[in-house]
């Protein structure tokens, strides 16, 4: 009976809150727009991508309190954060069934603002890190790539993130 109880809370945890909170509970990465709404149309499939944007303003805040804690001057702060990218950043998480395929060389990016393509170009070529535990023993590889937009953008703004290996893209609307 005990068993019947604990999947039956197990249940309506996941329907409570939705899996990206299961993701984020697994220590998982998850869509975090750290302030801005994520939309993801999702057809990249065994394994997956999921993004973190950072806008400038958060970026500065983590730079200044990384380097207060190090004891930089003010001057050496002031240059750090002059060199944030006046549009943010965004992360990529990358998950492969292989070593090989989680390689980040197999993706392209691209940014699009009113339907117009502002950035494009290809994944680093990262060499992924070993699965670990939370995948469930399907044992994703995993990798990590980031773009700096260098040019002020405003929300709604779309990142396609192309996998020129498995021909699919999964598109997100980074947006406020």
């Amino acid at each position: 009976m005990l068993l019947v109880r604990q999947y039956f809370a197990i249940v309506v945890v996941v329907l409570m809150t939705g899996c990206t909170t299961l993701d984020k509970m697994a220590g998982r990465p998850t869509n975090e727009g750290n302030g801005y709404v994520i939309d993801h149309d999702r057809r990249i499939y065994g394994g997956g991508i999921h993004i973190e944007y950072r806008d400038p303003t958060f970026l500065e805040q983590q730079l200044k309190k990384r380097m207060v804690n190090q004891m930089a001057s003010a001057a050496e702060i002031q240059q750090a954060t002059s060199r944030i990218p006046a549009g943010g950043r965004v992360l990529i998480h990358y998950e492969a069934l292989s070593m090989d395929a989680a390689n980040t060389e197999w993706l392209e990016y691209a940014i699009f603002k009113n339907s117009k393509e502002i950035y494009r170009r290809e994944g680093s070529n990262n060499i992924a890190e070993a699965p670990t535990s939370y995948s469930g023993g399907i044992g994703y590889w995993w990798n990590t790539d980031s773009i700096d937009i260098r040019e002020k953008i405003e929300t709604p703004f779309q990142l396609v993130v192309i996998s020129n290996l498995k021909n699919e893209r999964d598109t997100f609307t980074i947006s406020q």
